[in-house]
């Protein structure tokens, strides 16, 4: 293609995106679930996994291959983003959260960073209660009795995250420019976020900890996810929301939980998280992981115009439950890429896209992602995207459908995070009485960089 018809190819995937998150329906589906992970490349070019993985700009030639072959209206490489577990950045502050397993993945063993008796000063000072206890437990490097060695690791990290970022962003952007994929959002739309409860479980309290503390001290998990929702919700608020920047929430715990827990403790701080991402304009993606078809009824207190993406269930009675209010997506099987016949691969899609593209409302995607090359059969892959590609066409493009985001006209209500470790302006004017006013944005929003390092550690 030549530079005016792929910048006309670029234009109208632009539009699908636009007109889809504007609730207009898109001439067609954009076909944006066909991703290629840094391993699953790395595997697909034969290159050594450990190796890619300490320099990725040995992949680019693959993904050019890729693009060439496999259909998508974005780029196959996903930017590097919080769930890019690069292990350079884990290794350097001495990890034991996120460790590189023998098979070249990176894995996210089950640890204890807070203990029990850890509930009151996380409820008193959570960030504080963050800063001096568990990270210091998940992160050997970062050690609070050894100063000097935390003052050299933390840019070391910072430098190896930066180049490794910027390694994958140039591949992606070299096939976005080259192949006139959409470009994504608006800068600075997109985010990531977990619910209060979620995060204490996985980072904090370890699964088989938080199962027992529910019962045990069900009152101080309350107030612990209560003390820690003003950080979750800065931690995922988008610097510029946009309803076409998502925020992608997974949720990893209610189905292991008693329906009266996810009611009383494990909803009641999400849903607000949520609602106030709505209101600032901020579009979530919950990611519900299992088998949520008991929680439908309860996802219906989430804001409209959210995405809910769904791992297992019914697609029939999740689009009569749910899609009029919100985005859908998800339920397609990815193992059936790998065991099922072409034939068989397009008519499951065709099962799910007959349901659950009338009326408008679905993004088609998987049930979970393909970690590693070998999760899927690539000319399946291939005859998949082509068949989306084709298929999930509208004739009545340019009508609304669905209900809007925050609907429901949700206000902003400010909860700003309160510790002894957030920058005060007025105590550091105090101490520098010739600093100007107009600096104090420039300082809070290094203070804020820094708080989005520390929690990009425990997500």
């Amino acid at each position: 293609m030549d530079n005016n018809e792929v910048k006309k190819l670029q234009e109208e995937r632009i539009s699908l995106y636009d007109d889809f998150y504007n609730n207009k329906l898109p001439k067609r589906l954009p076909v944006d679930a066909m991703r290629m992970s840094l391993n699953m490349l790395a595997e697909y070019s034969g290159k050594n996994i450990f190796n890619v993985q300490f320099d990725y700009s040995q992949l680019a030639e693959a993904h050019e291959k890729v693009t060439n072959e496999l259909y998508s209206d974005v780029s196959p490489l996903a930017g590097a983003g919080v769930a890019t577990r690069i292990p350079s950045f884990y290794q350097i502050l001495g990890s034991q959260s996120f460790v590189m397993g023998g098979s070249g993945l990176m894995q996210h063993p089950e640890v204890v960073g807070m203990l029990e008796e850890d509930y009151d000063a996380l409820i008193e000072d959570p960030y504080a209660c963050l800063l001096e206890r568990v990270i210091p437990r998940q992160y050997k490097a970062l050690d609070s009795n050894n100063t000097a060695s935390t003052s050299k690791v933390i840019p070391m990290a910072q430098a190896a995250l930066r180049d490794n970022a910027a390694a994958i962003g140039a591949i992606v952007q070299k096939a976005t420019e080259e192949k006139g994929y959409y470009p994504g959002p608006p800068r600075g739309s997109a985010g990531f976020g977990a619910a209060p409860y979620d995060f204490l479980a996985d980072q904090l309290r370890s699964f088989s900890g938080i199962s027992k503390d529910i019962r045990r001290n069900r009152n101080k998990v309350k107030e612990a996810c209560e003390a820690l929702y003003p950080l979750m919700l800065k931690y995922a608020m988008p610097a510029k929301p946009s309803p076409q920047g998502i925020v992608s929430t997974p949720l990893h715990m209610p189905t292991f939980m008693r329906e009266k827990d996810v009611v009383d403790v494990w909803l009641p701080t999400y849903k607000k998280m949520v609602e106030q991402l709505a209101a600032a304009g901020a579009r979530v993606n919950a990611f519900c992981e299992h088998d949520w078809m008991r929680y439908l009824d309860l996802l219906t207190e989430l804001p409209a115009g959210t995405i809910l993406r769904f791992e297992y269930g019914d697609p029939q009675t999740i689009k009569d439950k749910l899609g009029k209010k919100y985005i859908i997506s998800g339920l397609y099987p990815i193992n059936l890429i790998k065991t099922g016949t072409k034939q068989q691969v397009i008519d499951k899609a065709k099962e799910i896209l007959d349901i659950m593209m009338p009326g408008g409302g679905y993004l088609f995607g998987f049930d979970k992602g393909a970690l590693v090359y070998k999760d899927i059969n690539m000319e399946n892959y291939i005859a998949l995207a082509e068949f989306v590609r084709d298929y999930a066409v509208y004739e009545n493009a340019g009508e609304s459908f669905g209900t809007p985001l925050n609907s429901e006209g949700f206000k902003l209500e400010p909860a700003p995070v309160k510790s002894k470790y957030i920058f005060d302006w007025e105590e550091f004017k105090g101490k520098y009485p010739y600093t100007p006013e107009f600096a104090k944005a420039n300082f809070q929003g290094y203070d804020d960089e820094m708080f989005r390092f520390y929690l990009n550690l425990l997500v």
